[in-house]
């Protein structure tokens, strides 16, 4: 079973979102309404924010959850977080940082709960430091929109550009032959879809590197009869520069066992190859694990 995408560069905000915690707010200011110059990486807005007094940048997108970069932030616990997206709640293994306040222009919101990633390659990309990703959740909490063609923070939807769909496009081409792989257990082909320095965060652990990654992948899956068979729906897709970040339904299934699930997925390009950074799942709560 090959791997399908749903090759929609943009999503509205209640069509998709990223699979991560959802924010928690207790205290929320909103002064009069403002506008906030953004600034551009490649195709996608940037807007500064000041998170606990600090200034950053955080790339703005409609369709995802607000993250933080981990390498931007000390390191929370890792625990059993709550997780949210539009087809509801369930829970996952990962990091958590505290932030005491966020603030965008004179809005600002406290004591809030955000996930970490490596944004990295996203940042590399953009030619400069990206400390986060602002998404729907806190600019509906700040009641803020966003004017493309102004270039200022008040929200709608921009036109996917020729150049994204394209890189997106090619992006899911790559990832369809890595599908074929893993449903054929095949490790040799499926460790050229690998980055050396992969993060596979599941329900069940965090797994980094190439070889570490390949072995949970056979331990868990490739030993099973018949071959377990993968099949993935994406939501939402997001290029910049030569990285893709995606996030998707999933189905895992073989007599001995049935997975589904959410997660998010992170690819670059580097010499003319695609490679998987990193791969956030978690499980569906109505579904869990059956054997």
């Amino acid at each position: 079973m090959k791997l399908h995408y749903a090759r929609r560069a943009l999503l509205s905000a209640t069509g998709a979102a990223w699979l991560f915690f959802a924010p928690v707010s207790r205290c929320q200011t909103q002064p009069r309404t403002e506008e906030v110059p953004l600034r551009q990486c490649d195709r996608l807005p940037v807007v500064t924010v000041r998170v606990d007094k600090t200034e950053m940048r955080f790339l703005v997108d409609s369709g995802a959850t607000s993250i933080l970069n981990s390498k931007s932030f000390s390191s929370g616990p890792a625990k059993d977080v709550a997780v949210t997206s539009w087809t509801g709640t369930t829970t996952t293994r990962a990091r958590e940082i505290s932030v005491a306040e966020f603030t965008l222009g004179e809005h600002t919101i406290r004591s809030l709960k955000l996930p970490a990633v490596d944004l990295s390659p996203i940042a590399r990309a953009c030619g400069g430091p990206i400390d986060g990703i602002l998404g729907v959740d806190l600019l509906e909490q700040m009641g803020m929109s966003i004017d493309f063609q102004q270039r200022v923070a008040r929200f709608a939807a921009p036109p996917a550009e020729p150049e994204e769909v394209s890189m997106i496009s090619e992006m899911g081409d790559a990832m369809n032959g890595c599908s074929e792989a893993f449903n054929n257990a095949d490790k040799k082909n499926l460790a050229e879809c690998f980055d050396r320095d992969l993060v596979l965060n599941t329900p069940w652990g965090e797994y980094r590197g190439r070889e570490n990654v390949l072995e949970y992948l056979n331990e868990r899956f490739f030993s099973l009869k018949p071959t377990v068979q993968l099949y993935m729906k994406i939501h939402d897709q997001r290029a910049v520069g030569a990285v893709v970040w995606s996030s998707y339904d999933y189905t895992m299934d073989s007599r001995e066992l049935h997975l589904a699930g959410r997660g998010m997925m992170l690819c670059h390009k580097l010499q003319d190859h695609w490679y998987i950074l990193s791969i956030h799942d978690t499980l569906n709560p109505s579904e869990g694990e059956r054997r």
